[in-house]
């Protein structure tokens, strides 16, 4: 650390003489009583000092922040590359700047759960994965691998620790671990139910990162809230994580991007470090809840609407055409939710929507297509869940009790229920009055 030490008090010997030199300037202006032309020059130096030392200090930090990246990709750098920031701190920073090992807690152990107790495992934590079933849990722990999803991936990690467990005892022990904290991968509908039932085992201080992505039909609400309602308390730590990515690439390695969201920084950037491998998964931090979470819940419907285009027939006109429209539905109706609107733009909005509308891998985008050809809702969630399904329900009351037309996702959910014709819906949509086409930012 003695460089970076070094840089910071060559910075700040520089700003305090230089500081003292324009207030020095100044206070001779004043006792011989020159103009005030002399007295505005010697303002104007005293300012351009100010500049000068800000972008210096700016030029440092920007350095700083450089030899630190280079020192995570370590190995990734040749010795020349290294010598050309300078001094090489990598022989002062390990890989993982700011980490230490962590309990993990992953609650539910589906395609997803499974993913990101796998991601967590590959960041040196200990992982322990709750299921219910005793045989998926078995298997697990002795064959290391998860019988019933992502079979083909094995979950042995090198430097890390996961395992299995399936008896709520067990979970409870493991939940009493000091600065725990919990993964929850489970259903959204099945979520606020399991947190009711359960909220005794749950420490008021453990961390509650939430990766599903939806809302909460019985209360109409988002998932944040539905979690504290059911706990019964306010002050429970949460982290929303989002953005686009299927499991099933998370598990092959494929690089992944992520953003974690709370209302307390600090909390998002503990699971920032918590889930970054600085290799195959990187996640970014937002403070904004609310617009990570319509995001990545109100992609869902889009998505079912996005697999009944192509159901029909239509190509990537119309599939590009209903995606950037449908952005813009999920800004308005962010905006009036009390999100940030760029939230949208990002990882959590346009990223995840591009992945599920895109992708017939999702589950969303395949029921739409199954849905558009005749298949009732019932028949197509009898083996999956489809999020999109229950989520464009609680859309539109959001839509009418925010006042907003929202017409893409009124179509979709007309469609889902039967209540007009795959032409009505594009006569309603292509047949609307002309206008300008309305700015992003």
């Amino acid at each position: 650390a003695a460089p970076h030490l070094a840089l910071k008090s060559k910075a700040y010997l520089r700003l305090s003489f230089l500081t003292s030199k324009a207030d020095i300037t100044m206070a001779k202006g004043f006792k011989r009583g020159d103009s005030s032309l002399s007295l505005l020059a010697s303002g104007t130096l005293s300012f351009g000092f100010g500049v000068f030392v800000a972008i210096h200090l700016m030029r440092l930090r920007d350095r700083e922040r450089l030899r630190r990246a280079c020192s995570r990709t370590k190995k990734h750098l040749v010795k020349g590359q290294r010598a050309a920031l300078g001094v090489d701190l990598t022989n002062y920073i390990p890989i993982f700047l700011g980490k230490s090992k962590q309990k993990v807690v992953v609650l539910g152990a589906g395609a997803f759960g499974t993913a990101m107790a796998f991601a967590a495992a590959q960041g040196g934590n200990e992982v322990v994965i709750y299921m219910r079933d005793e045989e998926q849990c078995a298997v697990i722990n002795s064959e290391h691998r998860n019988p019933k999803y992502l079979s083909d991936f094995s979950l042995h990690v090198e430097g890390g620790e996961m395992r299995g467990i399936c008896k709520l005892d067990s979970l409870k022990e493991e939940l009493s671990t000091p600065g725990v904290v919990i993964i929850h991968a489970l259903p959204c509908q099945l979520t606020p139910p399991w947190f009711s039932a359960h909220k005794d085992i749950i420490p008021n201080d453990a961390l509650i990162c939430v990766t599903a992505k939806g809302l909460y039909l019985e209360t109409e609400q988002l998932m944040g809230h539905a979690i504290l309602d059911a706990l019964d308390r306010a002050d429970q730590p949460l982290a929303f994580l989002s953005g686009p990515s299927f499991a099933e690439e998370i598990m092959k390695g494929n690089p992944t991007t992520l953003v974690v969201a709370s209302d307390e920084m600090f909390q998002a950037v503990r699971i920032q470090n918590l889930m970054s491998n600085f290799k195959t998964l990187r996640v970014f931090t937002c403070d904004d809840p609310v617009g990570v979470q319509l995001g990545g819940a109100l992609k869902n419907p889009l998505a079912v609407g996005a697999g009944m285009i192509s159901g029909l027939g239509f190509g990537t006109n119309t599939l590009s055409a209903m995606v950037t429209r449908a952005s813009h539905e999920l800004r308005q109706l962010c905006t009036a939710m009390g999100g940030n609107p760029r939230t949208i733009d990002g990882l959590a909005g346009i990223g995840d929507l591009m992945l599920t509308c895109f992708s017939s891998q999702s589950r969303n985008q395949r029921c739409g297509q199954r849905l558009i050809k005749g298949e009732k809702v019932e028949d197509i969630q009898k083996n999956c869940t489809v999020e999109g399904i229950a989520t464009a329900d609680v859309a539109i009351v959001y839509a009418d009790m925010c006042g907003l037309e929202l017409p893409i996702f009124r179509c979709v959910h007309a469609l889902i229920h039967k209540k007009i014709t795959p032409d009505e819906a594009v006569l309603d949509l292509m047949g609307r009055r002309s206008r300008k086409e309305p700015n992003v930012f």
